[in-house]
């Protein structure tokens, strides 16, 4: 009989992000720059959010971004969550769910929620993990912030989705 390699499913840590690892992000996320994940940073020393890396194998490979909210819900708002093109579809996103849905546990939250751009295929994701969509389609606005120092306004049709933990 011929011994069959069988490769263990990897493990993502979350823990809170380190200010040297904007780089190394920005790298691996092609479509968010170093200057989107600085502001990012500057906005958590304002209070505004708690930025989270996961890593696998020692590797910095996403990111998401909490806050606990009252409004327009309350609980634990997750957002912000992007992973490495590398490390895609290899389940680093379903880990960073979880890990934000058991962080809202511990906080004594019961529930988590989320905005999503319409047409973005995480949407899946999320219903697969139980979320659901909750009101109507709105425009979500933010900032993006780009490393040649300029910034654009960004509004893009989203749904909110959310999961009772």
């Amino acid at each position: 009989m011929t011994p069959v390699a069988i490769e263990a499913k990897k493990s993502t840590q979350v823990r809170p992000m380190r200010l040297h690892e904007i780089e190394a992000l920005a790298l691996a996320i092609p479509e968010t720059s170093a200057a989107q994940l600085a502001n990012r940073w500057r906005e958590q020393g304002l209070g505004y959010r708690q930025i989270l890396a996961a890593k696998r194998d020692g590797e910095v490979v996403g990111t998401v971004s909490i806050t606990e909210s009252v409004r327009p819900l309350r609980g634990v708002h997750l957002f912000a969550l992007e992973v490495a093109e590398a490390a895609r579809n290899q389940g680093v996103g379903a880990d960073i769910v979880r890990w934000v849905e058991g962080e809202a546990r511990r906080r004594g939250q019961r529930r988590v929620y989320l905005e999503v751009r319409i047409d973005n295929p995480a949407r899946r994701l999320y219903h697969r993990l139980g979320y659901r969509r909750v009101g109507e389609a709105f425009i979500n606005a933010w900032w993006r912030f780009d490393d040649d120092g300029t910034q654009e306004r960004v509004q893009e049709e989203s749904v909110r989705m959310v999961r009772r933990v």
